[in-house]
């Protein structure tokens, strides 16, 4: 190889690998295990201490009689009654990135009986929010699945289970 060539190769190289490490803040993560990855372990299943607190209780009143799920895509929950594969995937491209807080099922036959939906303050005010909860609850209504929306905020056990339970029984 012709000596320039080589240098300019060379040059090349470092170029690269500058704009590289610029490209990243001057720092490499290398995976929690060294291997590079851009990914790391979630520290909590729960995206809030809300949430992990609805969980605790869900489990204590209904544990024994559901499987409670968190974090349920709603892909895994509904599927399209149209046969035509590109209105499917156009319809299913509706839910994508789009997960239920929990959903109650079934311990015989793991089918899913009720979604919770733990709405904050931003489920009343945000305008994306509230389109987005009206276009869920539509689509659970028409699929016949229930969703029940519980307010954080202070409650009792026994008020959760009230509202569960009205929600289970009038599916």
């Amino acid at each position: 190889m012709h000596p320039l060539l080589y240098v300019a190769v060379l040059c090349l190289g470092f170029v690269i690998a500058f704009a590289v490490y610029e490209m990243y803040g001057g720092e490499v993560d290398d995976g929690a295990d060294g291997s590079g990855s851009p990914f790391k372990r979630r520290r909590f299943l729960m995206d809030s201490n809300a949430e992990y607190g609805l969980f605790k209780v869900l489990v204590e009143l209904y544990g024994e009689r559901y499987y409670i799920f968190p974090q349920v895509h709603y892909s895994h929950l509904l599927e399209v009654s149209k046969h035509d594969w590109r209105e499917s995937r156009r319809q299913m491209a509706k839910l994508e990135r789009k997960s239920a807080d929990f959903v109650l099922c079934k311990k015989d036959d793991v089918s899913p009986q009720l979604v919770i939906e733990l709405d904050g303050p931003t489920h009343k005010t945000h305008t994306r929010t509230i389109v987005r909860d009206e276009f869920i609850n539509d689509i659970l209504e028409s699929a016949g699945l229930p969703c029940l929306r519980i307010p954080v905020g202070p409650y009792t056990p026994e008020s959760i289970k009230e509202v569960v339970d009205a929600a289970l029984a009038g599916k």
